[in-house]
């Protein structure tokens, strides 16, 4: 079966979901995700497998200081704000953990970002994790660096992602 991420829908039944480590996501998907997206402040992408919720993301745009940067991501920077895509939320139901969808999850995000990248200057990718384990995670896995100022905002040049695909 193909891993298919639809657009937030309200009509899917988000009321069940569960990540079990951080009610926030919890809260964030069955009462604010909705909102935002209405407000056009974020999008969130939901994974559905047999009308069950199990797992989304969503991106935001945001922007990324040059002093929360290392010093060798600052060389050739601008010293205004640097256009980002922001990973503000991810999280998978507790009945699919350690299946892969949170691998599949991160996989659809980062090819959405390469879709904005084509069309949009977005020189990086940011993540704010939920806690060290996570920020180790997106650190050890997947190449993020943690910000000067944050051990729990990490970023990727979105050009080390352009150079992967």
């Amino acid at each position: 079966m193909d891993f298919i991420t639809v657009d937030f829908d309200k009509s899917i039944d988000r009321s069940a979901f569960n990540c079990k480590i951080h009610p926030a996501l919890n809260a964030y998907i069955t009462q604010q995700a909705g909102q935002d997206q209405k407000r056009n402040v974020s999008r969130t992408f939901m994974y559905v497998e047999k009308s069950t919720l199990l797992g989304f993301y969503t991106l935001a745009n945001a922007s990324v200081a040059l002093d929360s940067l290392s010093e060798d991501q600052q060389k050739k920077m601008p010293r205004y704000p640097i256009p980002a895509i922001l990973l503000s939320r991810l999280a998978v139901d507790r009945t699919a953990q350690k299946q892969g969808v949170g691998k599949r999850l991160m996989a659809d995000f980062f090819r959405r970002v390469c879709v904005v990248a084509r069309h949009s200057g977005v020189a990086f990718i940011v993540v704010d994790a939920k806690d060290m384990d996570a920020a180790s995670y997106y650190h050890s896995k997947l190449g993020f660096v943690p910000s000067s100022n944050n051990p729990l905002r990490l970023v990727l040049p979105t050009a080390t992602l352009l150079k992967t695909v």
